[in-house]
């Protein structure tokens, strides 16, 4: 990955999750123009992917994995600052952060399949619909921590700041919308990935670790769905849902490729 433009991102998010966290600290004025930062942050972020696209002669492994799915963290909370959700982004800032920030410090290693394949038309379409899915997915579940709380500080009494939020029918809306959107491109970036394996691959039918669990996560948003439009569930339900999902998408992301074999692991 190339760092010079990262720095720059790095630089645009601190201040845009310190404006958050800490407003007092940048004042008004400064806190104020947090949105066009994210927007400079975005645009950078998209030019640094496709530069290391264009250049490293291992364009997609674990770092670019963390780099995607922070660049989509970052659009929804660019698109969301000038709406009545703009609070989330004291969730949806400092996960970006910490993404790109982990994506920076990683080995790098290499999809095992791309060994085999090369680069393919394919892959951008595979990649840059699974990762637009994990980013409503992870929208989902943020939307979904900030229902619980703020679900539980109205339980307690406890209205102090309450005013500033959502309410708990425009958090369930939307996180619904989120998990949607991400099961539906997460639904269209596995039909890439069958194509190009099925394309590709000498053995495209063999099981692989990953894409079962992916799967098994697909399937369980999946549900989440059905229990939300079939029998009604809503708000508390479908913000666990989304949540213990999204930790199964983490797992997938950083932590599975490493433990099991198979054509996503990570190798050299």
């Amino acid at each position: 990955m190339e760092r010079l433009p990262y720095i720059l991102v790095i630089a645009g998010w601190a201040y845009v999750t310190l404006g958050h966290l800490l407003p007092e600290v940048l004042g008004p004025r400064l806190v104020a123009r947090s949105r066009p930062v994210a927007w400079f942050a975005v645009a950078v972020h998209v030019f640094a992917l496709a530069l290391g696209a264009a250049t490293s002669p291992h364009p997609t492994g674990l770092p670019e994995a963390l780099s995607a799915t922070a660049l989509g963290l970052g659009i929804a909370y660019a698109w969301l600052a000038h709406r009545n959700l703009a609070a989330l982004g004291m969730l949806l800032a400092p996960l970006t952060l910490v993404l790109i920030g982990t994506a920076l410090v990683v080995p790098h290693r290499s999809v095992v399949a791309l060994e085999e394949t090369g680069y393919s038309p394919w892959l951008p379409i595979h990649l840059g619909l699974i990762f637009s899915g994990i980013a409503g997915f992870a929208v989902s579940s943020i939307v979904g921590v900030m229902f619980l709380w703020v679900r539980a500080r109205l339980k307690q009494k406890k209205l102090r700041g309450l005013a500033r939020l959502p309410s708990l029918d425009v958090l369930d809306r939307f996180q619904f919308r989120a998990m949607l959107f991400g099961f539906i491109f997460l639904t269209l970036g596995i039909g890439a990935g069958g194509a190009w394996a099925a394309a590709s691959l000498s053995d495209p039918w063999a099981l692989d670790p990953k894409i079962i669990f992916t799967l098994c996560i697909w399937a369980w948003y999946g549900m989440a769905l059905q229990v939300r439009l079939v029998s009604g569930r809503r708000g508390r339900w479908t913000a666990l849902f989304s949540i213990v999902g999204f930790g199964g998408l983490l797992f997938s992301l950083v932590g599975l490729n490493f433990i099991l074999s198979g054509w996503h692991a990570y190798g050299g």
